[in-house]
């Protein structure tokens, strides 16, 4: 039973229904069959936020190389309309009034008329600055892409270990429940032995006692399993009070494939798992950058046209065209593009460091993982034979108890380990499929398995 493995989406905007099978659930509703771990996965890529975040910061990003890619298409414009003018003509001649006043003769016209224009700008060559920017933001994308990935695979491990836990909290509630049918058995036998005469009043009361406490063991597991059901209807993005019908739980599988030589599973981790991808993708885009900004302190070349047409009352009609070729040179601004470039090649290193970081803390976790994982199975291995040993240990108690050769005392120790080696297999029983999880999230393979569920394997 392992898990989800949800590999990065090649779709430029991929939805998060995307993500799913052909034939998994649609996104609408919970169906109504008992619900098997896949279905559950399903239902949780639909519905959990985080899914729905990723997917639109993915949509940005891919816009993102729209704009970058615009500059390498030519800028046009047009504008028309009406104009209104004023003109004031100042004739030199100058006149003198009776008082001595003189000023100067004017006259003015008014035109009303309308313009059109448009205009076309394209750059030429800018040493790359265009292709720069546009190999950042296609980077920006695949990081958004990975991210994408890697929120489904976190969805997938929170909906595998809450169904794991629910798991494991139905089986605490029915090792508990025979440990009560046990300890009730016990009870009854004290009981009809004190009754008889053959057997004191304290081995019936430490029955009782006994008895009532496996039964409070019982209704804390039972509100724990109804917590987990809780934790694992929030967690496909339901209410907690929902019921959810569960198909009969599938059984432990073998962990073959995840139990390999830890540097091969390390080698697989550097190569499916998204947040390295997106680490990578951070560090291509900051490269990028780089060549972008260094390009802004080099010269550019542009071409300009540009065609005006006028109309005003009753004057010729005017139509003026131009073609142009800029030469832009960058001379000096203060050294701030100095300081982008620098700050710039910083940032470059910042994410390359950023990246070897996250390779490292990805083989980390998958060391710790690989040997949690080990741990467990073999913790699970000495839980079973436990069981074994505790059972038997407790018939013959019982068994020695009703024959009156053995003492009531032996057999309360004898149910008590029962009841413990009841739980630390069930504890060990999730332990091994909790690690599964773990790993193969850590691997970036979570996934494989539930799928391999859904085909019926």
């Amino acid at each position: 039973m392992i898990v989800v493995a949800v590999a990065a989406p090649a779709a430029a905007n991929p939805d998060p229904r995307n993500l799913l099978p052909p034939d998994a659930i649609a996104c609408a509703a919970v169906p109504a069959r008992p619900l098997t771990l896949p279905d559950l996965v399903d239902t949780a890529l639909c519905a959990n936020p985080a899914t729905a975040v990723a997917y639109a910061a993915s949509r940005s990003a891919a816009a993102n190389v729209g704009i970058a890619r615009a500059s390498e298409l030519p800028s046009v414009s047009a504008s028309v309309g009406p104009t209104l003018s004023r003109t004031d003509y100042l004739s030199g001649q100058q006149f003198t009034t009776v008082t001595g006043q003189s000023f100067g003769a004017t006259s003015r016209s008014t035109d009303l008329g309308s313009s059109a224009s448009l205009a076309l700008s394209y750059l030429l060559f800018d040493f790359g600055g265009r292709a720069a920017r546009t190999d950042a933001a296609r980077a920006s994308q695949r990081a958004a892409l990975a991210q994408v990935a890697d929120s489904a695979q976190s969805v997938a491990l929170t909906t595998v270990t809450a169904y794991d836990s629910l798991l494991a909290n139905n089986g605490a509630v029915a090792a508990a429940r025979a440990t009560v049918a046990f300890n009730r058995s016990s009870f009854d036998l004290a009981d009809a032995k004190r009754r008889a005469g053959v057997s004191t009043p304290a081995d019936a009361l430490q029955a009782r006692t006994a008895l009532a406490q496996a039964e409070l063991t019982l209704r804390q597991a039972q509100g724990n399993a109804a917590t987990a059901a809780g934790q694992l209807a929030v967690a496909i993005g339901q209410p907690p009070t929902t019921v959810l019908a569960l198909a009969p739980a599938p059984a432990l599988g073998a962990a073959d494939v995840l139990t390999r030589d830890v540097a091969t599973l390390i080698a697989d981790a550097e190569r499916l798992r998204p947040d390295l991808a997106t680490a990578r993708a951070n560090r291509d885009s900051a490269q990028a950058q780089v060549r972008a900004t260094r390009s802004d302190t080099r010269p550019s070349v542009g071409v300009n046209v540009q065609d005006n047409l006028g109309y005003a009352n009753s004057s010729t009609d005017s139509n003026r065209a131009s073609v142009g070729v800029t030469l832009s040179l960058p001379l000096f601004d203060g050294y701030s593009r100095t300081y982008r470039v620098a700050q710039a090649r910083a940032e470059a290193d910042r994410q390359a460091a950023l990246l070897e970081q996250t390779r490292q803390q990805a083989g980390l976790d998958v060391y710790t993982q690989a040997t949690a994982l080990r741990t467990a199975i073999a913790v699970l291995a000495t839980a079973r034979e436990l069981i074994n040993s505790a059972t038997a240990s407790a018939d013959i108690a019982q068994g020695r108890f009703r024959a009156g050769v053995g003492t009531f005392t032996d057999l309360l120790n004898a149910q008590s380990a029962l009841a413990n080696a009841r739980q630390q297999l069930v504890s060990a029983d999730f332990g091994v499929r909790d690690a599964q999880a773990r790993l193969a999230r850590a691997v970036g393979q979570i996934g494989d398995a539930v799928d391999g569920m859904r085909r019926g394997r």
